[in-house]
Formats: structure tokens, C-alpha cells, sequence
């Protein structure tokens, strides 16, 4: 797994991790609906670790999110809605579009010159946070 998709499987560990902790007592919805989703990101995780086809999965766990469960969205790093794309970008502003953009151009041109560039480090000093 490259340095990028570890960030980002962390950050989907890490959602997991809250949902479990959130959803099966979660009172907006049934128990039902709520160990559906845990079960869909279950699979995320897994898919994930296995280099399956995760992306449409992970669209569909973000926006499901966003859509029905407001208290847990602000759970959901913005990173997520980069990485999974698709309807996820609706929810970015044209201002981190671009932010992102650059980072996956800084990431690829460092790539090139060493294998294991760090995608955390350059995604900090994007957001100034180095």
C-alpha cells in the first residue's frame, strides 16, 4: 500500500472506529439501518486492506453519512470526500478542489524522485500546518 492509501485507509480505520462507537445505540434511526452502515464500513476496512474495488463503497458510506446522520458528519474528514470523489466533491469548496489538486500533484512529482514520499507531511504543509 503506498504511503497515500495508508493515510487514507487510516482515516477510514478512524471513522469506523467513531461509528462504532456511535451507531448501535444511535436513536434517529433504526437498529437496522444503523448496523447496515457498520457493516458497510466494515467491508470498507476491508476492502481497503485488500486492494479491492473500494471507491463506489466509500462514496456510498459518505454520503449516506452526510445525508442521515448529521451528528456524526462533522466525524467525517474532509480528506474522505477528496479520496472517495464522485458526489463526495459537491460537498468541497472550490477553494480546497484546488488545494487538494495540488497536493496530489506535489505527491506524484515527489514520487517520481523518491518512492516514498510522505503524502501526510505534504498534505500539512498545503494546509499550513508544518
Amino acid at each position: 500500500m503506498t504511503k497515500r492509501n495508508d493515510y487514507y485507509f487510516q482515516l477510514c480505520a478512524e471513522l469506523h472506529e467513531h461509528c462504532a462507537k456511535m451507531l448501535p445505540n444511535h436513536p434517529a434511526h433504526s437498529e437496522e439501518s444503523n448496523t447496515e452502515l457498520l457493516d458497510k464500513i466494515s467491508r470498507l476496512t476491508d476492502s481497503f486492506a485488500k486492494s479491492d474495488d473500494y471507491i463506489a463503497l466509500g462514496q456510498d458510506i459518505i454520503t449516506h453519512i452526510i445525508s442521515h446522520y448529521p451528528d456524526i458528519t462533522p466525524q467525517v474528514h474532509r480528506d474522505l470526500l477528496w479520496f472517495f470523489g464522485g458526489d463526495c466533491l459537491h460537498y468541497l469548496g472550490d477553494d480546497e478542489l484546488q488545494r487538494y489538486q495540488a497536493i496530489e500533484e506535489l505527491y506524484y512529482e515527489q514520487c517520481v524522485e523518491t518512492p516514498e514520499a510522505s503524502y501526510r507531511n505534504i498534505r500539512a504543509q498545503q494546509f499550513g500546518l508544518h
